[in-house]
Formats: structure tokens, sequence, C-alpha cells
């Protein structure tokens, strides 16, 4: 038989990624996609294990190699962490970072990529999964339910929101005089977390989880000890809110560009004429500036973005902090998810900004996972972590 008719399926070998594939990951990663007229590249410079440090506690990075050409031609990520799942810590897989080489698109790697999946995916036996609207790769590999892939299970919408402006003070006054449950925040002081406040940050969290399902399972002692799992952030970096003795609200603003970068590699030629004016009226669009060729996109992640879910004053209050203290960074932008079913999601008609809608679910080859979730619980999204 004619050699160049082998079967591609044949010439496919799949392996868990080790430190010598870094440089082939991070091409695999930074594929170029375009996105309104702008094409963009998400980086992981200079270590893609090194990025990787912020998702998971226990990776599993995978690579498919053409054992003819020695390329790498598609990778995956489907690791896990502690989180809370109701109520209690346990293990969570997240899939991610599912990249296919172009040139290989639409041939028979999705099989052999799915025999790895099913072959790893125990303990847990299913994965934590987000694909936004943007991604028609992942969503076709997805929702077409392709051979040999697991199945996905829908639990809903969320929004990623980069904020650039908190919006017209009148209408968010007027919408939360109409809400219940919401703190005096002549009440509420507030102060830079140091030391001392580990403990009830800790508590914070784990009351928390009596609202909203899958938080990571944080110990912020690691966190002041400089554990890798917070990269880019220091204690400092988090604002906490008290009422009284009790902590009520706290977020980190996330500096992440010494690990990852959205990176402008070109724009249409009608963005690329009225980008200098269009970046010189963002003071009054409060759009975000457009970086020159090459740049990457600044913005600060809000890290445990958190309060009670009907507290939307609170929210707000703490959104508008995160934003005044990126633009004093000389920032201004602020990016957080939100489930569509988390009451604070209802504030985001206000605020101006980019938004990226996506799906959130599960995938498994053992049956849906969602009956056994908490229905009370409102899903909870670490943007900084996905």
């Amino acid at each position: 038989m004619n050699k160049t008719n082998t079967p591609l399926a044949n010439t496919l070998s799949t392996r868990e990624a080790t430190l010598a594939d870094d440089e082939a990951l991070r091409e695999l990663i930074a594929v170029p996609m375009t996105t309104k007229g702008i094409q963009i590249s998400f980086q992981r410079e200079p270590s893609y294990f090194r990025a990787s440090d912020i998702v998971y506690r226990h990776k599993l990075h995978v690579v498919i190699e053409d054992t003819e050409s020695q390329k790498k031609v598609a990778c995956y990520s489907n690791g896990y962490r502690p989180c809370y799942i109701n109520r209690n810590i346990q293990n969570l897989r997240y899939a991610g970072d599912l990249r296919v080489d172009h040139s290989y698109r639409g041939k028979s790697l999705v099989k052999v990529l799915g025999k790895h999946v099913k072959q790893t995916m125990h303990e847990p036996n299913y994965s934590q999964m987000i694909i936004f609207d943007d991604n028609h790769a992942a969503r076709a590999a997805i929702q077409t339910g392709k051979t040999g892939m697991p199945d996905y299970y829908d639990e809903g919408l969320i929004e990623t929101l980069s904020l650039t402006s908190t919006g017209a003070k009148r209408k968010i006054k007027a919408f939360l005089n109409q809400v219940n449950k919401q703190s005096d925040l002549q009440e509420i002081r507030t102060c830079v977390a140091e030391a001392e406040h580990v403990p009830p940050m800790n508590q914070f969290i784990r009351d928390m989880a009596e609202f909203y399902n899958f938080i990571p399972a944080y110990n912020f002692e690691e966190l002041a000890q400089g554990h890798r799992y917070f990269s880019g952030m220091k204690l400092s970096d988090f604002s906490l809110y008290f009422k009284g003795e009790k902590l009520v609200g706290m977020f980190g603003l996330w500096d992440q560009h010494s690990i990852k970068q959205t990176k402008i590699l070109n724009y249409s030629s009608a963005i690329a004429v009225l980008r200098p004016v269009y970046n010189l009226l963002t003071p009054m669009t409060k759009g975000m500036r457009l970086p020159k060729l090459g740049d990457s996109i600044q913005y600060h992640v809000l890290h445990t973005l958190m309060c009670h879910p009907q507290d939307l004053a609170l929210h707000h209050k703490m959104l508008g902090d995160a934003y005044n203290k990126s633009k004093q960074q000389g920032v201004g932008v602020v990016s957080f998810t939100l489930s569509h079913k988390d009451p604070r999601y209802q504030l985001n008609q206000f605020y101006k900004g980019e938004r990226l809608t996506g799906m959130h679910g599960f995938i498994s080859y053992e049956g849906d996972p969602r009956p056994n979730f908490d229905k009370n619980l409102i899903p909870y999204l670490e943007v900084g972590r996905i």
C-alpha cells in the first residue's frame, strides 16, 4: 500500500505535554483570530506552563503530534482545582485551550482527541467548560456532537464585561432604589488587605459558598506567601469591605500581563484609519483604547468580585472603586464574568465596555452531572482563571 495513503489517524500520537513542548504550545495558543475587524492573538509569554499555574492545581496538558512531520498539531487542557461544590470542597476539572492547527482541521483528529479525553477524564469524570460566542470552532465541535467527543450539558449563559464606565449615576440610583436588601453604604468601611485579614478572607469565601457554586477553594495564606496560583498578585491588590467587624465584600485587582497577553496583529483598513480619532474620543465615548499594532490590550482582571448576591448597591460600589483604582494605574478597564442567573448581572445593562457572551456547561462520557448540583446556588466564574 502506498505510504501517502496512510490514514491520518495512524500518524497521530497523543500524549501529556512536557516542558519541552512549551514553545509549541505557545504557538498553537497564539493562532490568530479575527473579531469585529481586529486580528488578535492570545499569547502566553514567556511560558505556557507558567501561565497555567493560575488555572490548575493539578495540570493535564495534552498535545497531539503528527509523527511523520513531528509537528504539534493540536492541544487541550483538562486539569483540575479544588472548588466549593454544593458547599463542600471537591476537585473540579476545567477543560480549555482546545486548539487545532488550521491545516489539520476537519480531519480525523477530533476522534483521536476524544479517545484521549475519555481515557483520562476520571475523578472527577466531568469537566466544566466555557465557550464564548466568537469561538466558532469549539462551539461546532461540542454542539454538533462529533463522534468520539464527550456529551455537552449546558448550564446557562454568562457574560464577560471589560468595563470602561459604570454608567449614568441617576439611572443606577433609580434602579437600586427599587431593589430590596441593599447595604447602607454609609455603614461600610473599606481597607486594603494586610496579613491580619487572611483568616477573615478565607472565612468569607466559605460564607459565599452558601450562595455560589464552583468558587475556587482559596487559601489566601498562599497569596501572602507568593504562591504561583496567585502569579502577578499580592495581598495589597485586594480591597476589603466591612460592615462592623464582618467582611461583606472583596475584590482583587489583577494585572496578568506578565504571563498572559492579548496582542493586536492587524486592523481592517477602516479601523486602522479611524483608530487615532477613535482613541481621541474615548474620554467621551467611554470605549476601550485601541493599541498600535504589535501592542497588547491593557486591562485588569477582577479576582473574587464577591458580596451577597442580592446586595447590588455594594457590588456597584466595589466595581466603581475597582475602575477608579485601575484608572489610577493608567489602565481604566476592569474585566469580570457573571452568570445570567446572578442577580448582580442586572447592573451590567447600565455599564459601558466590551461584552463577550458565552455558554457555561459541562462535558462528560458518564452522564449528566447537572442533577447533582444544588439549583439554589448561583454559578460563580473566576474570569482570571478561565
